[in-house]
C-alpha cells in the first residue's frame, strides 16, 4: 500500500514538470508586439521622480525556470514581466522595483524563480 502511494506521488511530482510554471509569463504571443515595444522603452525612476507621475498601481512580473532545458530564472527577466504588465496599463515608467529570489517550490512548479513588484507610472 505504502509503496503505491509513493509511486503515485512521484509520478505525480515529475508530471507536474510538464504542465508549466504556475506563474503568469507573459510573452510577446500574448501581449502583442506593440506592448513588448513599449516595456522596452519604460524606464525606472527614483521616488523623487515619480511624485510628479500618476501612480497607476503596483505591477509584479516573474521569471521561471520550470525544465531542465529552459534558461535560468533572472532577475532582468522578471523586471521585463514588470515592465510588460506596466506597458498593458499604458505606464511609462516603474518605480520601488523589487525584486526576491525563490527556490524549488511545488506552488510555484519552477526549480528557480525570481518574483519582482513596482509601482507603474505615467
Amino acid at each position: 500500500m505504502n509503496f503505491k502511494l509513493v509511486a503515485v506521488v512521484v509520478f505525480a511530482f515529475f508530471l507536474s514538470g510538464c504542465v508549466g510554471a504556475f506563474v503568469p509569463i507573459k510573452t510577446v504571443e500574448t501581449t502583442g508586439l506593440y506592448v513588448a515595444e513599449a516595456a522596452g522603452k519604460i524606464s525606472v525612476v527614483s521616488v523623487e521622480a515619480a511624485a510628479n507621475m500618476q501612480a497607476l498601481g503596483e505591477v509584479v512580473g516573474y521569471s521561471c525556470k520550470n525544465k531542465l532545458w529552459d534558461a535560468d530564472a533572472t532577475a532582468e527577466a522578471a523586471t521585463f514581466q514588470v515592465k510588460l504588465s506596466a506597458a498593458q496599463r499604458s505606464a511609462t515608467a516603474i518605480t520601488n522595483l523589487s525584486c526576491n529570489k525563490g527556490a524549488t517550490s511545488l506552488a510555484t512548479n519552477c526549480w528557480s524563480s525570481f518574483t519582482c513588484k513596482a509601482l507603474a507610472l505615467r
